[in-house]
């Protein structure tokens, strides 16, 4: 038993590190980083969401018409992420240079309504 909770206060111990190393975490210089701390992602879950990105990114190649709610359902079925979190995932690929194009055809998909989040990366003055 005692071995259990010595293990417990270990695990205890390196969740509150990794606490105060994801506070510390610039989300502008490492975007990816911050952005599985965040949403507390696995590297499978990372994994998942560049596979996603990579259909779309195929679908544009092969210009196809796109339904941009199927990104944002797929997001949430996949890795249960909502449409709020789905901007954060399309702000940290586009600052670390990953699926640019996806990501600013996402943004453009909203027209005149581009939430402002994502408003830089539509107008092309992301920096």
């Amino acid at each position: 038993m005692e071995h259990i909770e010595s293990i417990v206060a270990r695990l205890e111990k390196l969740e509150f590190h990794v606490k105060l190393l994801a506070e510390s975490l610039n989300h502008a210089e490492n975007p990816t980083a911050s952005l599985v701390v965040s949403f507390d992602w696995s590297s499978q879950d990372l994994n998942c969401a560049h596979d996603i990105f990579e259909t779309f990114d195929n679908k544009m190649r092969e210009s196809e018409k796109i339904n941009w709610y199927d990104l944002e359902k797929e997001f949430g079925d996949k890795l249960n992420i909502s449409y709020q979190g789905l901007k954060s995932v399309v702000l940290a690929f586009y600052r670390n240079g990953q699926w640019t194009e996806v990501c600013h055809a996402y943004a453009s998909s909203f027209g005149n309504s581009v939430p402002l989040e994502l408003k830089a990366i539509a107008q092309g003055t992301f920096r």
